[in-house]
């Protein structure tokens, strides 16, 4: 110990300063770690050689014996961490002298003592501070296992759970809720709901379960007082040094006070909070050690009561225990679980069974590989029990083995199980196989695993029982949502067009799940429309209907010829499906109805010379599914007379008003027919001769009347005036003026003695009518000239 005379004084401050830090004064070892967080301070580079010269000595601040000292020496180490590039070096050393000689001293020395412990942090010495802390919790005293709590609160608080990890020191705190300090109670309470704000309550809540009820309530007071979406929300306030770019970012949006900047913050901070899995964080437990000696001789007792008894004591140990020890041997307990289930009459007891299969799937996870197929053909066959508490139980058991066996291990039990005599048997496979195939890709089920599944399946959608036919759709669709079209449509191209539709409207709906049962983020594989018949096809007017009989031929029913011509005259939608002109052109493919002379030839024949003046009209063509109004506008002002037609337009809005004009008498002008929606026609140029004798003409009421009329402008073409209803008589001494219109048309004829017949025509259309336009006879309406 130096003595406190001048002369010594005088010695100990002529030296350097990495020689007062190792004074035997504690004046001169204060005042040389003075020095050196000026030193520290001052240093053009994190790399200058200053800094090396103190790593062998930084260890030896922390643990100065004065506390004055052991103050000042703190300022030092906080500089040089900060401060220097090869701080990191020293975490080793100097961390567990902060724990062991700060952590419980003055408040002022604890509080520098976590600035320099949590710099350690931000220098990415996360994972060694955390060790570190972690052991300090075993220590004796209470104040710096308090300390190492609150340290770890306050580390999880500002840099959050993906840099200072829950997992390591989870297992550690929950057993201070019992101890005897009740600083250290109430320390390690605060860290547990920090804890909650990071992960949830959905997975603390399987880490503290153990925990006294009392205790238990506390904390669940505490976290019911959380706002986890408002003000309470965790974020990360404190960067390392590798995440300066991400604490730009958040000081930017921060700063900012749009939605965009607001929306960036939350991505961050979720980004930052660490995905844990609760289940590995626990202690694994050997259960076999724990059950009942008679365990397995009550098992197999006649009593239901005594079976029962012992499984509800498997099923609390099993659920007291969630995480099972990998390595034991659970073969017998599976076995005596699956003969219930497989072979036990009584309800009760073979669902408490299922319950404990449950566990021990969940329990054991891939460590149960060897038991899953095994279990999986016991609980399918079990399904045909029917009752609902079962069936639920059974599907927690089945998708709880699954993970541990995979498709192609699994494919010979369920093709077997598709093909059982009771339907909801295969109904509720089908069900537990789709949700398989969502979890699938074409890594876990190739070709040759696909193979075996589709002809079950495929058979089972000509199952007469709807749930069967339905489970299966669904499956099927499934596989075309996960593997695509062209993995699937190849292996059904039996499959009518009606169960096509059927397999693309389940796969619509699918949803992919991953490996835990939660939907994909993106979805896999969209599904392509062009090789399968579209809806609309089968909706559409077509020229031909299609029936399928009990052989499998396909025979085409023709419709009437006006059909074809007006499908002909009508230009294709601009994006038809393939699949569906294919089908279109050999439906049509059928002669027409027997005419005079083949259509090309009257095509061929010359166009004879017409009046100018333009041919106006209505006609209305009744097809098989709706009706059409086609527009035509003949134009004959030029020698060669072009024809000029307007596209289809469907009849979509109400029926138009029609008018009529004044027509002079004028035996050369060809017939008009006026309307505000204008739909042209050909009517002959030619005048009508009349060889009615009598002043009028009754004609009765006919369902389907056709007016039809050559056309020599056409070329041969024919043109109809439907008049499916007309009332009252054709009178030859109506005045040449406007003819009032009873219903909605009227036909305005002219003859060759200026005479008018006018006929009232009902527009009641019938659209169901298939009757050929050319097979109804054509009426002649004349005149006699005496």
């Amino acid at each position: 110990m130096a003595t406190s005379g001048g002369g010594d004084d005088n010695e100990w401050q002529k030296l350097p300063c990495d020689e007062k830090v190792q004074h035997k004064a504690w004046k001169a070892r204060m005042t040389g770690y003075e020095e050196c967080v000026k030193l520290f301070r001052t240093q053009d580079s994190d790399k200058s050689p200053e800094f090396s010269k103190y790593l062998g000595l930084i260890k030896k601040f922390v643990i100065d014996t004065n506390e004055n000292a052991r103050e000042k020496a703190l300022d030092a180490v906080f500089a040089f961490v900060e401060e220097a590039q090869v701080a990191g070096k020293t975490v080793g050393e100097v961390a567990p002298g902060l724990i062991s000689k700060c952590l419980n001293g003055r408040a002022k020395m604890k509080e520098r003592a976590f600035d320099v412990l949590l710099m350690y942090v931000e220098i990415e010495k996360q994972a060694d501070i955390e060790d570190e802390l972690v052991k300090g919790l075993e220590n004796k005293q209470p104040k710096i296992v308090q300390a190492c709590v609150e340290l770890l609160r306050k580390g999880l608080s500002e840099f959050g759970s993906k840099v200072l990890p829950i997992k390591p020191f989870i297992k550690q705190v929950v057993p201070l809720l019992d101890d005897r300090d009740k600083s250290v109670r109430d320390e390690a309470k605060l860290l547990l709901v920090e804890v909650y704000k990071w992960i949830g309550k959905q997975t603390l809540l399987p880490l503290i379960q153990n925990v006294k009820p009392i205790q238990l309530q506390e904390l669940q007071t505490e976290f019911d007082k959380l706002d986890l979406n408002g003000a309470d929300k965790p974020r990360q306030t404190r960067f390392l040094r590798s995440q300066q770019d991400l604490k730009q970012k958040m000081e930017q949006a921060q700063a900012s006070t749009t939605v965009g900047a607001s929306v960036a913050v939350e991505d961050v901070n979720v980004e930052m909070q660490e995905d844990l899995d609760p289940f590995e964080m626990m202690e694994p437990v050997n259960i076999l050690d724990r059950l009942p000696k008679d365990f397995f001789d009550k098992i197999e007792s006649k009593q239901w009561k005594e079976r029962k008894e012992v499984l509800d004591d498997l099923i609390t140990i099993l659920t007291q225990n969630p995480k099972l020890v990998p390595d034991a041997d659970y073969f017998e307990l599976i076995k005596a679980l699956k003969k219930i289930i497989s072979k036990d009459s009584n309800v009760p007891v073979a669902l408490v069974a299922a319950k404990c299969l449950t566990a021990l799937a969940k329990g054991l996870r891939k460590a149960f590989k060897s038991h899953a197929v095994g279990v999986l053909e016991v609980c399918l066959d079990r399904f045909r029990e029917k009752k609902t508490n079962v069936i639920e139980a059974l599907r927690e058991t089945c998708d709880a083995a699954y993970p541990s066996t995979n498709l192609d291990q699994l494919s010979e039990v369920a093709v077997a199980v598709l093909a059982h005599k009771t339907p909801i048997v295969r109904q509720c496979t089908e069900q537990f196989l789709t949700k398989c195939f969502a979890m699938a890709t074409q890594t876990t089920l190739p070709k040759k695993v696909l193979k075996v599944y589709l002809p079950p399946l495929i058979k089972n959608t000509g199952e007469a029982d709807p749930g069967v036919r339905d489970s299966a759709f669904e499956s099927l669709g499934m596989l075309w949502k996960c593997l695509g079209e062209k993995h699937i449509l190849p292996n059904i191209t039996d499959l009518d067009e009606l169960k096509l539709n059927k397999i693309k409207e389940y796969a619509e709906k699918a949803v992919l799940l991953n490996l835990r049962g939660e939907p994909r983020s993106t979805a896999a594989v969209t599904t392509a429309s062009t090789a399968a018949v579209p809806k609309s096809a089968a909706s559409s007017v077509n020229s031909a209907t299609m029936t399928k009989k009990p052989g499998g031929s396909t025979v085409a029913k023709s419709d009437s010829i006006a059909d074809k011509d007006e499908e002909s005259a009508t230009p294709a939608p601009a994006a038809k499906p393939a699949a569906a002109a294919k089908k279109k052109t050999a439906t049509t493919a059928k002669p027409a109805a027997t005419t005079s002379e083949p259509v090309e030839e009257k095509r061929r024949e010359p166009r004879p010379q017409k009046a100018s003046t333009p041919i106006i009209g209505v006609v209305s063509h009744i097809t098989s599914s709706r009706v059409k109004q086609s527009v035509t506008n003949i134009s004959s002002s030029t020698s060669n007379g072009k024809l000029n037609s307007a596209k289809v337009r469907p009849i979509t809005a109400p029926v138009l008003s029609m008018k009529t004009t004044n027509v002079q008498s004028n035996p050369q002008r060809p017939v008009a027919f006026h309307s505000t929606q204008a739909i042209e026609t050909k009517v002959r140029s030619k005048p009508i001769s009349s060889t009615v004798r009598r002043s009028s003409l009754t004609i009765p009421c006919s369902p389907s009347l056709n007016l039809q009329r050559q056309s020599l402008l056409t070329n041969g073409s024919t043109s109809s005036l439907t008049t499916p209803n007309i009332q009252g008589p054709l009178r030859s001494d109506t005045p040449p003026s406007t003819i009032t219109l009873t219903n909605s048309t009227t036909a305005i004829l002219r003859t060759s003695s200026n005479d008018i017949i006018s006929s009232s025509i009902n527009s009641n259309l019938n659209t169901k009518s298939r009757i050929p336009m050319r097979a109804i006879p054509r009426i002649m309406i004349k005149k006699s000239s005496a």
